[in-house]
């Protein structure tokens, strides 16, 4: 369960339509709308409470999980249910499936994201 604090602060993100859909190698390691989180406002929770943040983030990869038609472990269900009762419009919730050109939106963010990964798995190894 999120903190008031962060509860009260995604309840500040609006869904917008037209919102831009990025991609973000780190931390979210695919693709998200900028009305969903801001990653220029990402840190806005000082002293960063870690713990939280990592549950934010498990939102996104629970999306994911969702949009793959994965079944969600029970501490994922618990999670996303318990967070949808806190923020239920946060902009995360209304994306819940992909239109075609999305789906390859998501595709080429992570094919982006695995030849970064890559990139340096190959520049670590040759450093050593």
């Amino acid at each position: 369960m999120l903190s008031e604090r962060m509860a009260a602060r995604l309840s500040t993100l609006q869904y917008r339509a037209d919102a831009e859909c990025l991609i973000c190698i780190e931390p979210l390691q695919g693709i998200y709308w900028n009305d969903e989180m801001p990653m220029d406002d990402l840190f806005w929770l000082e002293p960063w409470d870690w713990e939280e943040m990592r549950m934010v983030f498990q939102m996104f990869e629970i999306r994911r999980q969702l949009w793959d038609g994965t079944i969600l472990k029970a501490w994922d269900r618990q999670l996303w249910d318990a967070v949808l009762r806190q923020v239920p419009d946060w902009p995360l919730f209304k994306r819940l499936s992909l239109t075609d050109e999305q789906r390859a939106e998501r595709q080429k963010g992570e094919w982006e994201l695995q030849q970064e990964f890559e990139y340096y798995r190959r520049r670590n190894e040759t450093q050593k």
